[in-house]
């Protein structure tokens, strides 16, 4: 899922020691001129086939995407790529708990087809690195996920008195020390959290009645926080507009996705489920580097 995808990645076959402007007003620099590159226009990276994925499910109702994505932030951690892979579905005529269903079955699903099939691998990974049990995997299969809303964790959170690096209060953003509190600690399990504040949402996510939150969900995991994230979009064309503006958001590049909203739709929600977490999780990986063949991350491009 493409939420917080804030920065992006360009691509350009201009020569950046020479770069190309068009002609400006006496006393200012030239815009950069786009007409001699590849696409004739700038062009970005993806950190998501969410938009596009959107379009599909208007016609065939469910769908699913599993391909590269990019990330521009400047994310070093060990759960975090700036080149991964994400399955992503998108459900129409769905809403919030439509999704938030979804996801559970399917991180069970993947538990309970690893537990049957990978028995030895797992075996193996047990006795070296002592991370992973197969007894947790056959766990969180049949395991239920606790939910609670954003404002209850923050709740919980600042109720625990514990002494986090990024201060607790109501409108940050959840962090990994955050999350794995939630599902390592208070929980022991679990958990989907959900109705998070608009002003750390993407634009595309539907409002909430409050005003104040959006129809999102993440889906934590212990020892790894978020390993899915989703949300129900937002149908409503005004909307929509209304929270593109506020987000400053250019509407140009993207009047075909704004199309969907004015010449028919329906409630539609989906989610991004990253492989590499997964994997990283169900092998009891300590960092997300040692699941992918070619890791890029920040200041690493070595392949």
């Amino acid at each position: 899922d493409c939420e917080g995808a804030g920065e992006l990645f360009q691509v350009t076959t201009m020569d950046l020691a020479d770069i190309k402007k068009k002609a400006g007003k006496p006393g200012q620099k030239g815009e950069v001129d786009f007409s001699g590159d590849f696409f004739s226009k700038p062009a970005h990276l993806t950190v998501s086939g969410q938009l596009q994925g959107e379009v599909f499910a208007m016609s065939h109702g469910q769908i699913y995407t599993f391909g590269p994505t990019f990330r521009a932030e400047n994310s070093n951690t060990t759960r975090h790529l700036s080149e991964f892979w994400m399955i992503e579905p998108e459900i129409a005529f769905a809403d919030l708990d439509d999704i938030v269903n979804l996801a559970q079955d399917f991180i069970r699903f993947l538990c309970k087809k690893t537990a049957e099939a990978c028995q030895n691998e797992i075996a193996f990974l047990e006795k070296f690195y002592k991370v992973i049990k197969l007894d947790e995997i056959i766990a969180l299969s049949e395991s239920k996920f606790e939910r609670i809303t954003y404002t209850n964790a923050i709740e919980i959170l600042e109720a625990s008195n514990k002494k986090f690096d990024y201060p607790v209060k109501w409108g940050v953003d959840l962090q990994t020390e955050h999350e794995r509190f939630l599902t390592d600690e208070h929980f022991k399990g679990p958990v989907v959290v959900t109705d998070y504040p608009k002003d750390i949402k993407a634009f595309y996510m539907r409002a909430n009645d409050d005003g104040k939150t959006v129809a999102a969900m993440d889906v934590l995991v212990p020892r790894i926080g978020e390993i899915i994230g989703g949300s129900q979009r937002e149908e409503r064309l005004d909307l929509l507009q209304g929270r593109m503006k506020e987000m400053d958001i250019d509407s140009t590049e993207v009047e075909w996705y704004l199309d969907l909203r004015r010449y028919g739709t329906t409630p539609h929600a989906g989610f991004g489920l990253g492989f590499e977490r997964i994997v990283q999780y169900l092998s009891g990986m300590a960092n997300i580097r040692d699941v992918i063949p070619f890791p890029r991350t920040p200041n690493n491009l070595k392949f």
